[in-house]
Order: structure tokens, then C-alpha cells, then sequence
């Protein structure tokens, strides 16, 4: 076997092509493998990012060789993925319309049994660009047990009973449905880089919380920037990433060692916050005092965020200027005298005031770190700032 790019306890990473390292790998020695195979889409055509019009092209690595060849690059894999799977093992699949059709149809031939097929519903996906198609916003999960006489792992009490909040579909205390409603990924899950076909951190720890068991082995065969491993040792399992562009490897190696210090750390990873939240903060704290303010929080975000907050009277400082006295939505104190004053400019003033635990929207000094990282704040000097609702004392 060859020398892994990267090696860690539980985290290992390889430059290499899929069909070569599944080959080295033992048979039956994997718990379950996820694939996000390339869809073969880099055809010289458009479609829209962040509002803007992109080139689909992602690199050489997405080009079709035509539906023959396709179908016999998504054969081979998947025929050299059920040799690695143990009996018991599952694999599950990704992808849009373009390949998950013939991913399927290769699934039946090798003699995978199918056990689900998920439907990911995307409620932030880009818009339609002809408009002369309904617009994409979903992509399919295929789920498949190597041994259809084999007893896979599924844990049902979990899928039902668990807390999704990043889930609009999922019903507390009923059944998990196969259909997913979860946002694109996040933006500090891309803050070391992106993968053009990166999936949510949310829907990876559903699979592999779903589909294995602490201690198991996670192969991705096309890791790209590695959030399968990311979900894997995050929950306790040992992962296997695999990929033929480094850069993207270095991609997952900066999310990994950022991941790593924060568990060694022990902070509290368990609280997951919804993407609707998580979007809103992050445009919040990445704005500039200068900036026009964003919208204000709707009424689940409020909910959500009000969580973290004191339940006594605080006394916070603020550095006015005259930008932000005629912005007063959501308002930004800290309980540092010496930072607020860092913010009067323009003949401004610093103000001292003491507000009751209604009048606080989110309180950062409460936040742990992941809790932070997910929220987008991310300030290297920690101004202990509490957001406050504008005009309410």
C-alpha cells in the first residue's frame, strides 16, 4: 500500500487514483464508504453562484468520455468498493441526474441491495438560468448493503428520536423520512477553501451517524476537501480519504488539524446550529461598522439565539460613531471599556449602559468555540460582544 499524503490516528489521506487504493485495501475491511463521484458535468456551460453567473467547468477530473465510457468508470469503482465493504457494509452515493442514473444501474449489476434512496432537498439552491427548466434543488442518496442476507447497521432510535434543528422537514419523535431538507455548506466550512461539489458537514454527520457505529472505518474514495472524514472523526470513527488533487487534500488537512484542536481542547461539538441562523450571524459579524445593516433576524433565528444569553442585567460599553447611531436594528456592545472606545470616531462618544436579558439578542461571551466557528465569529481578539436589540433598554 502506498504512502499515505497524510497520516493521523483515526485520519488518513492519499494522492492517489480510487481504483488503485481500494485495491490495496483488505478485503471485507470497511464499515461503509460514502461517494461523491464526479458527475461529469465540465461541458463549457453556466450556471449561478452567489447571485453571479460561473463557468461549470470544475476541472479535467469532471470531463464526460461519453455515456459508454461513464458507465464503465462508475462501474469499476463501485465493483472495487464492494470487495473493501465488510457483508454487513453500506455504501452510499451522491449525485444530480447527470450520473446518479447509470451510479444506480451499476449498483444492480455488481449486486449491491439497494436499501434507500434519499432525496436532498436544498432550500438555498441557485437559481435557474434559462428559464426553461424547473429549477434544480435537490440531489438523490443511494444506500446499498453489500450482502442482502447480511444485518446492516441502522440507528433507527437515533434517525427518530435525535435533534435535527437543521432539518425544516424533520418532526421531533416521528419516523426519518427520505427526504432531507438541509442547506448548502456553510461558510466557515469553506473558510480554508471549497470543493466545486462540497456537501454540508450536517448531512454527513446524519449518514455516518445513521449508518455506523463508533470505531468504524469510513472510506471516501473522492474526498475532495474531506468533509466525510471531517463528520467521521468529529463522531468517533476512523476514516480513509482518497483523491487525486493535492489541493484539495491541503484543503482537508487545514479542516482536520482546525478540528483537531478544537477536540483536544474539549469543546462541545454536540449543539448543531441551523444554517437559516448561521447565515444570518455570519453575514452580522462579518459586516463592517461602516457597512449598511443587514436584515433584521426573523422569528426563528431570534428563537434560536436567545439561548445564549445571561439571565441577569449586563452593563456593556459601546463606541458610537456617526455611522452607527443612525443604524440602530441590531445594535453591538461589548463589556470591554477599552474596545469599545475603539470604535469613536467622527465625534462620537463611548456609552455606558445596563440592559435586562430581554433586551440581548446574543451574548458571545456564553458561546463555546465550535459554537462560535459555526456562528462565523471568528475575531482573533475576543471583544466579548453581546448584539443587542436596537432602541430596547
Amino acid at each position: 500500500m502506498q504512502k499515505p499524503y497524510y497520516d493521523k490516528p483515526k485520519f488518513k489521506l492519499y494522492q492517489a487514483n480510487c481504483l488503485d487504493l481500494l485495491a490495496s485495501l483488505p478485503e471485507n475491511s470497511v464499515d461503509m464508504i460514502f461517494a461523491d463521484p464526479p458527475y461529469l458535468l465540465s461541458n463549457g456551460g453556466f450556471t449561478v453562484h452567489a447571485g453571479r453567473r460561473v463557468s461549470v467547468n470544475k476541472g479535467e477530473w469532471d470531463k464526460s468520455n461519453g455515456l459508454k465510457k461513464d458507465f464503465e468508470f462508475h462501474l469499476a469503482w463501485i465493483e472495487a468498493a464492494k470487495r473493501v465493504l465488510k457483508p454487513h457494509g453500506t455504501i452510499w452515493i451522491s449525485g444530480t441526474y447527470h450520473s446518479i442514473y447509470q451510479c444506480g444501474f451499476a449498483l444492480q449489476v455488481v449486486k449491491f441491495h439497494i436499501l434507500n434512496d434519499i432525496a436532498w432537498f436544498k432550500p438555498n439552491a441557485s437559481p435557474n438560468l434559462s428559464c426553461r427548466y424547473f429549477t434544480a434543488s435537490h440531489e438523490t442518496l443511494l444506500w446499498a448493503r453489500k450482502d442482502k442476507n447480511a444485518k446492516h447497521i441502522f440507528n433507527y432510535d437515533l434517525m427518530k428520536n435525535g435533534n435535527w434543528p437543521e432539518d425544516q422537514l424533520k418532526k421531533p419523535g416521528l419516523q426519518m423520512r427520505s427526504v432531507w431538507a438541509m442547506g448548502t455548506p456553510k461558510i466557515f466550512e469553506k473558510k480554508f477553501g471549497k470543493h466545486p461539489t462540497q456537501k454540508p458537514e450536517d448531512l454527513l454527520k446524519r449518514i455516518v451517524l445513521a449508518s455506523t457505529n463508533k470505531g468504524d472505518l469510513i472510506v471516501d474514495p473522492f474526498t475532495g476537501s474531506s468533509t466525510t472524514g471531517i463528520a467521521a472523526y468529529l463522531l468517533g470513527r476512523h476514516f480513509i480519504g482518497v483523491d487525486t488533487e493535492p489541493k484539495y487534500l491541503d484543503v482537508s488537512i487545514k479542516r482536520f488539524e482546525d478540528l483537531d484542536h478544537s477536540l483536544k481542547n474539549k469543546f462541545n461539538f454536540e449543539s448543531s446550529v441551523p444554517a437559516h441562523v448561521a447565515e444570518w450571524t455570519d453575514k452580522f459579524f462579518h459586516q463592517s461598522a461602516y457597512d449598511k445593516p443587514i436584515s433584521f433576524p426573523n422569528e426563528n433565528i431570534i428563537r434560536f439565539l436567545t439561548r445564549f444569553r445571561k439571565t441577569i442585567p449586563v452593563q456593556l460599553y459601546r463606541g458610537m460613531n456617526k455611522y452607527n447611531i443612525e443604524n440602530n436594528l441590531i445594535t453591538s456592545w461589548t463589556y470591554e471599556r477599552d474596545i469599545a472606545s475603539r470604535y469613536i470616531k467622527n465625534g462620537g462618544e463611548l456609552v455606558k449602559k445596563t440592559f435586562n436579558p430581554q433586551s440581548v439578542l446574543l451574548d458571545t461571551t456564553i458561546l463555546n468555540v465550535d459554537q462560535k466557528r459555526q456562528l462565523g465569529y471568528d475575531y482573533k481578539i475576543d471583544d466579548k460582544e453581546v448584539l443587542i436589540f436596537g432602541g430596547v433598554g
